[in-house]
């Protein structure tokens, strides 16, 4: 059985540029980044400790832990130096007309 994912609209995707980063206030918290025109999401809970990912530096493709300074790629969630170790689940991002849309993943635990 799929897991359950709950569709979350996050802006028109005019108001969401390259380099932009949007944090969705959902269950699981969620980050989303617009990368040279094509868009990511992933957990906005660091997979070492409970730190808010969204609050660290993000620069081009990787995110950096405010708290520990991990690193993830922020396309596919995989840790880039300790740290971390796991990765970040990873959310399904859709263009529906002009709006951005998240799927997010409610059936898999943190």
């Amino acid at each position: 059985m799929p897991p359950a994912t709950h569709r979350v609209r996050v802006c028109r995707l005019r108001e969401f540029p390259p380099g932009t980063v949007r944090r969705l206030n959902t269950l699981p918290p969620v980050v989303v980044f617009n990368v040279a025109g094509r868009l990511y999401a992933i957990d906005d809970v660091c997979s070492h400790a409970w730190a808010v990912l969204s609050e660290g530096h993000f620069d081009g493709t990787s995110l950096e832990c405010p708290v520990h300074l991990s690193r993830f790629d922020v396309r596919s969630g995989e840790p880039l130096c300790p740290p971390a170790t796991e990765p970040l689940r990873t959310h399904q991002v859709e263009i529906s007309g002009d709006e951005v849309v998240v799927h997010v993943d409610i059936g898999r635990p943190l």
